[in-house]
């Protein structure tokens, strides 16, 4: 009897569980199964998201970085042409253009005097200066006791000329073409023509 006793109590105990409670078993491991599913899923797409911030902060950064170079890059080229230019201005202020010699003859009346670095700039600018009147400077004379005064000779003219180097250089050679002209039109013969004075000429 006890050992049928025992029997039975084994029996109970290895009896299977109803079909009700093993649905329940199955539907909440299947639920469990779901929700750990949905779990990493969403820390799939959390992870995801949050690689995708991380491209578009890098994105950003570079852009930044490139943007700061670019801005760099153009200011130290306008820094550059700024100082090129101050440099270029102070060594125009330094240069000293030199000043035109005379190509023609210089006779001094004054022996015991030099030729001044005036005359003989003079000279040269109306030397330049006739020839693009169509005339050139034969040879120049600077008369006795006459501090400013030059005598100009013209090649294949007979008269000369009496200028000052007080006056523009270019002015008094537009007043001499002039004086030429007027002298061939009359047909007047003269020793000279004085130009010393602005806006009057006088011949002998």
């Amino acid at each position: 009897m006890k050992l049928l006793g025992g029997r039975k109590k084994q029996i109970e105990e290895i009896k299977p569980v109803p079909a009700r409670r093993q649905g329940r078993q199955n539907e909440s491991f299947r639920i469990g199964r779901t929700i750990a599913g949905e779990a990493f899923s969403d820390e799939r797409k959390n992870k995801l998201e949050r690689l995708k911030e991380r491209k578009k902060t890098k994105r950003k950064n570079v852009t930044v970085v490139f943007g700061v170079i670019v801005l760099v890059i153009l200011v130290a080229i306008v820094i550059g042409h700024y100082v090129a230019d101050i440099i270029a201005e102070e060594e125009a202020k330094r240069y000293v253009a030199p000043k035109p010699e005379p190509t023609v003859d210089i006779s001094d009346e004054n022996a015991d005097t030099e030729i001044s670095p005036r005359v003989k700039e003079f000279v040269a600018r109306l030397e330049d200066d006739a020839q693009s009147e169509g005339y050139q400077v034969d040879h120049v004379i600077l008369p006795l006791n006459k501090v400013r005064e030059i005598h100009i000779f013209i090649k294949e003219r007979e008269e000369y000329y009496k200028m000052t180097i007080d006056r523009s250089s270019a002015v008094q050679a537009e007043d001499m073409a002039r004086m030429i002209r007027y002298l061939d039109k009359k047909k007047v013969r003269a020793t000279y023509v004085d130009l010393r004075v602005e806006g009057k000429a006088f011949y002998k």
